[in-house]
């Protein structure tokens, strides 16, 4: 029994002696880190957009924007970290996001400054990238480039109501569903604390889903409840990307109660940067916007 114990500690002790032995570089550099791990796609985009992408060491296998962070050592996906090669990295600095900050306590204990982005808002994301910028030394481009995206979002947000100005629209934004089941009986839906409400009031509109949750799973039932005026479905580049809009338009007919679905109000928006709060947020504001404001129903971002 005692040499089961011994066999499982070892890789830990490995990690603590290795982990030990990089200390001192990293105080060396903690002002200005070289080296970047980035283990969430928003943090990785926020990091080349503020020109770091250089320092980045490792991401995960979900951080694929830009094309050019791909190239960058896989330490596996956000959930599921492979800390050996973490530590092989020797990171003097590592990014990670509400999603998995389950892993902030194991990396603290390895030593390793930690920062976590919000993403639940375009202020959570103007925060980040600040944030950002001062853990790495850069904290005035970071103001720099905060205060640019804060005035293109600015210049693109919708003032408060619908087209004409007047009621504002019920939209109801969908993340997920099981696009075989014809049945609509689990469709996932975003909530009022998602950064998809951040995105519909600057939109002139408003949330059909009415509990105070980020995310849910919805019925036909709860869907014909709500009945939005507008349905944005989102299609992220994996799972639902190769069915074709008109496919997935023909599938929401099938609801026949649901008003928006039978009146043609299903706007679908292709495109994986829908689904991450970061500096790419005025591409996906000015999607959002073309379907609420201006009646597309086929965005690809």
């Amino acid at each position: 029994m005692i040499a089961i114990k011994r066999t499982f500690r070892r890789p830990i002790i490995a990690l603590l002696v290795i982990a030990a032995l990089c200390a001192a570089s990293r105080a060396a550099s903690a002002a200005s880190p070289r080296r970047i791990l980035s283990l969430a796609p928003a943090a990785t985009e926020m990091l080349f957009d503020l020109g770091m992408g250089d320092r980045v060491v490792g991401v995960t296998e979900y951080c694929d924007w830009p094309p050019e962070a791909k190239s960058k050592t896989n330490v596996g996906d956000m959930m599921h970290v492979n800390m050996e090669t973490v530590v092989s990295l020797a990171p003097d600095i590592v990014f990670i996001s509400g999603m998995n900050a389950h892993i902030e306590g194991q990396l603290r204990a390895l030593g390793y400054p930690v920062v976590v982005v919000g993403q639940d808002s375009f202020e959570e994301v103007c925060d980040s990238m600040l944030r950002a910028g001062e853990a790495c030394g850069i904290a005035d481009a970071a103001r720099d480039r905060v205060e640019a995206l804060r005035w293109v979002v600015d210049g693109i947000s919708a003032k408060p109501g619908g087209k004409d100005g007047g009621k504002p629209p019920r939209v109801l934004v969908v993340v997920g569903r099981d696009t075989d089941d014809a049945s609509f009986k689990k469709t996932y839906v975003a909530g009022p604390r998602s950064f998809y409400e951040d995105l519909l009031n600057r939109s002139g509109a408003v949330n059909a889903y009415p509990d105070d949750v980020p995310y849910a799973s919805v019925s036909q039932e709860g869907l014909l409840r709500m009945d939005p005026d507008l349905i944005i479905e989102l299609v992220g580049d994996h799972g639902a990307a190769n069915i074709d809009t008109a496919t997935l338009i023909a599938q929401w007919k099938g609801v026949k109660d649901l008003r928006a679905a039978q009146s043609g109000d299903v706007a679908v928006i292709r495109g994986d940067a829908a689904f991450r709060a970061g500096p790419r947020y005025p591409l996906v504001l000015e999607s959002f916007k073309k379907a609420i404001l201006h009646g597309a129903r086929d965005i690809k971002e």
